[in-house]
């Protein structure tokens, strides 16, 4: 009755209309003022959209030329539209108050015109410098460094989520360059080729409100990754190829930490042995680590005083050997610990063992 009694008054008032094939719309609705509309596999409609809003659309081949004149659109969803050979998108010029774009699985690849947007999932057209007041850019492909040099020009973006398909020594250069001019970002998401690690050495200092921070792959860590620069990163995921003993003790000390993630890629295990400090990781609440080995008294007394859940993944032949044992992990010394999981890993089989407070 309380769903009737939503869509009855949806209805009356024209929050939402949708529209489901053809064969299931009834006439077309003239004079009606529609300001949330959806399309799925159905022809345009004959209705007024001076005042419509926000617009989703999937499988049109077409774009209407009266999009042009909803002035007042400020959601544009065309995701799995085919726009493989659609000419141009000139008339989002026209649409001042779009704030949110969306051209995933479109297959266009035309320039967009200027425009004042917030949020874009797409991949990427040309003159991506022209998005000036895009804020978010979400799984963005970027297939040249010369798009990759673009980035550095959406200074007001705050999430980026990118997938780099062509990887070599100057889209890496043109990444840390552009990286390094996005003052306000918040959230940053760097995924390679399976298989494929990269080298992203460089000076960033511009990174001072980044919370949210993941990239998989990476030869070492980047040196820009540091307690100064990185002051409230909260959640790191990260997969390199090898991690340093030093490594750890720089993660330690970064203040805003809560969620570190930290794997070792491919088949290849750290086998230098490793500790976390006293006092390391103040903020951690949860923690996983794959492919280390440790020294006794992992945790000493005073690091991770705030851990709730650990994660840890080891080669099973350590075991075996007697080069690694559960007390290596001193977890008497996390007063908040609550749940433990050990994965144990000996190809093709795998063990899991799960250790409950």
């Amino acid at each position: 009755m309380v769903l009737e009694l939503i869509c009855s008054l949806s209805r009356e008032e024209s929050f939402v209309t949708t529209l489901l094939d053809d064969i299931r719309q009834s006439k077309p609705y003239p004079g009606r003022k529609v300001p949330w509309l959806s399309l799925h596999n159905a022809t345009w409609p004959s209705m007024e959209m001076s005042k419509l809003r926000s617009l989703t659309i999937s499988t049109v081949n077409s774009m209407p030329s009266h999009l042009s004149r909803c002035h007042l659109l400020r959601v544009l969803d065309l995701q799995d539209c085919n726009l493989e050979y659609h000419p141009s998108l000139r008339f989002l010029g026209n649409l001042f108050h779009l704030r949110y774009l969306s051209l995933a699985q479109t297959g266009y690849t035309g320039e967009l015109p200027p425009v004042d947007i917030g949020k874009l999932h797409t991949r990427l057209p040309n003159r991506l410098r022209d998005l000036t007041s895009l804020e978010d850019l979400m799984w963005a492909r970027m297939d040249s460094a010369c798009t990759v040099e673009e980035l550095g020009h959406l200074t007001q973006l705050r999430i980026l989520k990118v997938y780099l398909r062509t990887v070599d020594e100057r889209v890496c250069k043109a990444l840390v360059a552009s990286l390094g001019k996005l003052h306000r970002i918040q959230s940053l998401i760097v995924l390679m080729p399976h298989g494929v690690a990269v080298d992203l050495e460089g000076s960033l200092e511009s990174l001072s409100n980044l919370s949210h921070f993941c990239i998989h792959d990476t030869k070492s860590l980047p040196t820009w990754i540091s307690p100064a620069s990185l002051v409230l990163l909260s959640y790191l995921e990260i997969v390199v190829v090898q991690v340093r003993r030093e490594d750890i003790q720089v993660l330690g000390k970064l203040q805003a930490l809560c969620y570190p993630n930290v794997r070792v890629s491919g088949n290849k295990k750290v086998r230098d042995r490793f500790m976390v400090s006293p006092g390391a990781f103040p903020c951690v609440i949860k923690c996983s680590f794959y492919g280390f080995t440790t020294v006794p008294s992992m945790f000493p007394s005073g690091a991770m005083p705030m851990l709730e859940e650990f994660r840890f993944c080891n080669q099973l032949e350590y075991f075996s050997r007697g080069e690694f044992t559960a007390d290596d992990l001193a977890l008497g010394h996390l007063p908040s610990l609550q749940s433990v999981y050990v994965l144990l890993c000996s190809p093709p089989r795998t063990f899991f063992l799960l250790m409950t407070d």
